[in-house]
C-alpha cells in the first residue's frame, strides 16, 4: 500500500526502508554490530535484491502480481534441492509446483493484458532472490535474525539515489509512507525471526505467511482502488491453494512419521 502511495522510485523506496527496519531489527538484537560471513553475505544478496525486485515489479504490475510471483519461491528452492543437493523432490512437492506454475501462467496473462510484462519477470526474479533468503537461514547456521539484519544492513546505500531522484521530497505523507515501509518490514522479519527461535516449523511459517499475499492486494485495492483483473485473482487464488495444501499434507506426514521415529 504505501509502495503504490509514495513517487520515489524503487532504489529510493529500498534504501528509506531499509534504514527504519535497520533501526526496529537493530533495537530489537541489542546492538547494531554484525560480523559478517558468507551464509550472511547470502542471506544480504535474498534480502536487498527481494527488496529492490518487489518494489520496482509493484510499480510495473499490480501489487497481486507482484507479491504472489514473490511466493514462487518454494519452486526454486525445490529445484534447487535437487540440482546441487541430489534431493528429489515428493510427490506432494511437485503436484504442489506444478500448480503454483499453472497460477503463475494466469498472473502473466493478466500482466500482458494489461501490458505489464516487465513488472511480472521482475516480481518472477524476486521469487528466486526470496529463496535464497530461507537458503541462508537453513544452511549458514546462522541465527536468522542476523541474517535479516545484515541483509537490511546491505540494503542501505541504495537510499543515496534520494540525491537523484527527482520524485524525492521529505513532505510528511512522503516520510511517513517510507517509516510505514521500514517499521513494516523490520517487525516483519522480526516476528519471523523470533518464530524461528521458538522452533516454529518451516511448513507452519509458510501456511501463515500466505496470509501476505492475501491481504497485499486487498490493502492496495482500499488505498488507490487498484483492481488485478480476472487472471490475477484466479492465478492467485490457485498458487496459495496450492502452496497451503502442500503445507498441510507435509504437517500431517510429520505427525503420522513421529510416532513411528518414537
Amino acid at each position: 500500500m504505501f509502495t503504490k502511495l509514495v513517487g520515489w522510485n524503487s532504489f529510493t523506496l529500498a534504501g528509506v526502508r531499509a534504514i527504519f527496519a535497520l533501526l526496529v531489527l537493530g533495537l530489537a538484537r541489542g546492538s547494531f554490530r554484525v560480523r559478517p560471513n558468507r551464509g550472511m553475505w547470502l542471506s544480504a544478496v535474498g534480502v536487498t535484491m527481494t527488496s529492490l525486485l518487489f518494489m520496482s515489479a509493484a510499480r510495473l504490475t499490480t501489487a497481486a502480481n507482484a507479491i504472489v510471483l514473490q511466493y514462487t519461491a518454494s519452486i526454486f528452492v525445490i529445484l534447487y534441492m535437487l540440482l546441487f543437493k541430489k534431493q528429489r523432490p515428493l510427490k506432494s512437492e511437485l503436484v504442489a509446483a506444478f500448480f503454483v506454475m499453472l497460477g503463475v501462467c494466469l498472473c502473466f496473462a493478466g500482466g500482458l493484458e494489461g501490458g505489464r510484462l516487465l513488472g511480472n519477470i521482475l516480481g518472477l526474479c524476486s521469487g528466486v532472490t526470496f529463496a535464497m533468503m530461507f537458503l541462508a537461514n537453513r544452511y549458514s547456521g546462522n541465527d536468522p535474525l542476523d541474517n535479516v539484519y545484515f541483509g537490511t544492513l546491505a540494503g542501505v546505500p541504495f537510499a543515496l539515489s534520494a540525491c537523484f531522484d527527482p520524485h524525492f521530497s521529505l513532505s510528511l505523507p512522503q516520510l511517513g509512507c517510507g517509516v510505514g515501509l521500514g517499521v513494516g518490514l523490520g517487525l516483519g522479519y522480526l516476528f519471523l525471526a523470533l518464530g524461528a527461535r521458538r522452533g516454529i516449523s518451516p511448513v507452519a511459517s509458510c501456511i501463515i505467511s500466505n496470509v501476505e499475499p492475501v491481504l497485499n492486494p486487498i490493502w492496495v485495492f482500499l488505498a488507490v482502488g487498484e483492481n488485478p483483473g480476472v487472471y490475477s485473482i484466479a492465478g492467485a487464488a490457485i498458487v496459495l491453494l496450492a502452496v497451503t495444501l502442500q503445507s498441510l499434507y507435509e504437517i500431517r506426514r510429520a505427525a503420522r512419521a513421529k510416532p513411528e521415529k518414537q
